[in-house]
């Protein structure tokens, strides 16, 4: 078996999409069938809501390049997929790094507790000073920590 094949494409975006979709259909299919999976397990997102993610960047690509949306249809169309779907395997990192912006949005505060303030509340383990607790008390979030999340 090729583990690379050899696919060849000529004519208009939509033309070389089309040939693409058709002689790569397998492995097309097989990436969107993957990357479904990468999203539900890292992201915890359905494939409706990784698409939804994904179209909002149809209108920057659309600005800058739209043949290369026509390739994106050419190459749904060829592997008997949506467009969407092809989309959304093709912006996957950006629609990725979304989704764990937004995870980690919604995190409490990460705050700095020296182990000897047990009058914020809790009783603090030996080990780090960086904990993730529900109320700061009088503890500073940390800038750094919070745009690292």
């Amino acid at each position: 078996m090729n583990q690379f094949p050899h696919v060849r494409v000529e004519g208009s975006a939509l033309d070389r999409g089309r040939a693409y979709g058709s002689q790569a259909r397998d492995r097309v299919q097989r990436s969107v069938a993957a990357y479904r999976d990468v999203f539900a397990d890292w992201a915890g997102w359905d494939w409706a809501t990784v698409r939804r993610e994904a179209a909002r960047f149809e209108a920057p690509i659309a600005a800058f390049r739209p043949t290369y949306l026509d390739e994106i249809r050419g190459i749904a169309e060829g592997a008997g997929l949506d467009p969407g779907d092809v989309l959304a395997i093709n912006v996957r990192t950006e629609v990725m790094f979304a989704a764990k912006a937004r995870q980690a949005a919604g995190r409490r505060k990460i705050c700095m507790i020296p182990p000897a303030q047990p009058h914020v509340g809790w009783q603090a383990p030996d080990d780090p000073v960086i904990r993730q607790i529900k109320d700061c008390g009088n503890g500073e979030a940390l800038e750094s920590e919070k745009q690292r999340l």
